[in-house]
């Protein structure tokens, strides 16, 4: 058992950990803590991770009023781990702790020169790589067996490859054809020269291309059925597979923590930053900063799950993970009030409580009810567990470039974002979804205030028509739904900079009001309304 993990294998209820100041304590896959049943919403298939496979350098389970001071010290992993796991924990505070790749799993490089196809490239000096033939495999360290921990392809077909412009921060998508070689060479330790296929492909000098292997099988760590987790003075540098993962916790807090790349990478994570999945309480995201992911910085949401089957006279009803990504956690608890959604238009049409609950398979879960069944589309209609939708509260923060957008957020609690800045973000800073076909991530919100934040460059990617940083984009089904799915957003005091196409834009869908007041936009901006009921515009400032 590797160091770290050997000082909290006697840990008391009530204990403070301090680790050694300064100290860099170096885990290794093969001698960390290794469980499983650990599933983990948003994150690797069946076939990925089939046991829920967790390895981490931390592990509390069922722990409560424990401190831990990181004091300073790092916490270096060496292959893919999820280095923080609590499980059933209560009061709990990490502060003053620094998580690092020594090897990240998210390999860089950047293109000294492109000379009509013909490539010089740098390789970020923590990636492990080699040529063989036309191709470079990225490596982890080698294990205890002498073997890399992991390899892959630089064109294998499950990774994900995206070119930054260290200029503009901002990232695009980069086909992997288009990163064929015709002929590869190692010149040093850090140099490959190689030849494209495409020779006209879009890779100029200076710019960074990342890539990563899409598998999740790990995260930047897992908090599971906790309660008032508290975060501060993080410094997480590098999470592979996801981000810091809350599944069914009440109040979790990010305060004073820095999640940025170290010094010479682009990428702090290869997918979210912060995902909670089905809490409640009250999280709080206060003075942090975030740059560098592949994906987006906070994501809020249930799970909707499909009905498959119903038997009236037990009152009961089997229920389904659909989405391929989302499967095998512990998704409801007897009291839990759940509401019956339609598929099609996503409004809720009766509620009820769940009085037992069992198991069927990794994927399906019977439930029994307190009261009569209403009518179902059976494999159509969806229920939300109703008891599980927490309060967000993101205050002071600074959100910096990534590929991904800024907040999703779709919880009925209050939700606050104020005083933050949001600044080159591939995707809108604010996104309001709800949907139980695609993702299967619910639900509605009933409101949202956005104020006093600064938006700069955001929605740069040219997906969507018009480019909008701010958007309500529930997924309904139904062509002729006329009914409102979200509340109210309030939009006010905000700044708006840089827009793209020449305006700002903001959309809005399926919304019953929206307050729009007292923003300044450093271009016209422009609301794109279907199916919104009020629209209040007061005082807001257009200076070009």
């Amino acid at each position: 058992m590797n160091e770290l993990s050997g000082l909290f294998l006697n840990i008391y209820d009530g204990d403070t950990v301090v680790l050694e100041k300064g100290k860099t304590y170096h885990v290794r896959q093969d001698d960390s803590f290794e469980f499983t049943g650990y599933y983990c919403s948003n994150t690797a298939k069946k076939h990925e991770n089939p046991n829920g496979l967790r390895r981490t350098a931390i592990y509390l389970k069922d722990k409560k009023n424990v401190t831990i001071n990181g004091n300073g010290a790092t916490l270096t992993v060496h292959g893919k781990m999820t280095p923080l796991l609590f499980d059933g924990c209560e009061n709990i505070t990490v502060r003053n702790l620094t998580v690092d790749y020594a090897c990240p799993t998210m390999a860089e490089f950047t293109v000294v020169s492109n000379n009509e196809g013909e490539i010089v490239i740098k390789i970020n000096s923590d990636c492990l790589f080699r040529v063989e033939g036309n191709e470079i495999i990225w490596q982890g360290e080698n294990s205890a067996e002498g073997k890399p921990y992991w390899e892959d392809s630089h064109i294998g077909n499950r990774r994900h490859i995206k070119v930054y412009n260290p200029e503009t921060q901002q990232c695009k998508d980069f086909s992997r054809d288009n990163l064929h070689f015709e002929k590869a060479e190692q010149i040093d330790a850090a140099t490959v020269k190689a030849v494209l296929k495409n020779r006209k492909a879009d890779l100029p000098a200076g710019s960074v291309v990342q890539t990563r292997n899409i598998v999740r099988d790990q995260t930047g760590s897992l908090f599971q059925r906790c309660k008032n987790l508290n975060f501060e003075n993080l410094r997480i540098k590098f999470m592979h597979g996801l981000g810091m993962v809350s599944q069914f916790c009440e109040n979790v807090t990010y305060r004073n923590c820095d999640f940025t790349p170290a010094e010479g990478r682009t990428i702090a994570s290869t997918a979210d930053f912060f995902q909670f999945s089905g809490c409640r309480g009250n999280i709080t995201v206060e003075n942090c900063k975030a740059y560098g992911a592949q994906d987006d910085y906070i994501n809020v949401h249930g799970t909707h799950l499909q009905i498959t089957k119903k038997n009236d006279e037990e009152n009961s009803i089997d229920v389904r993970f659909m989405h391929a990504e989302s499967w095998g956690f512990q998704a409801f608890e007897v009291g839990d009030e759940l509401e019956f959604i339609k598929w099609n238009t996503l409004i809720p049409f009766g509620s009820t409580k769940v009085t037992a609950y069992s198991r069927l398979s990794d994927t399906d879960i019977r439930l029994w009810l307190d009261t009569p069944l209403p009518d179902l589309e059976i494999e159509k209609d969806v229920v939300e567990n109703a008891t599980w939708t927490p309060n967000l509260y993101v205050r002071n923060c600074d959100f910096g470039p990534t590929s991904g957008r800024g907040i999703l957020c779709t919880t009925r609690g209050e939700v606050v974002i104020e005083n933050n800045n949001f600044h080159n973000l591939w995707g809108p800073a604010l996104l309001i979804e709800d949907d139980c076909n695609f993702w299967f991530e619910s639900g509605y919100t009933k409101e949202i205030v956005f104020r006093n934040n600064t938006v700069t460059a955001c929605e740069y990617a040219e997906m969507w028509q018009g480019a909008p940083s701010i958007r309500y984009s529930p997924k309904v089904m139904s062509e002729n739904s006329k009914e409102f799915i979200h509340g109210k957003l309030t939009l006010t005091g905000n700044t708006f900079g840089k827009a793209r196409n020449g305006e700002h834009l903001i959309w809005l869908e399926y919304l019953r009001e929206a307050e729009i007041s007292g923003n300044k936009f450093d271009a016209p901006y422009r609301i794109n309304a279907n199916c919104v009921g009020r629209i209040t515009e007061e005082n807001n400032i257009t200076e070009q």
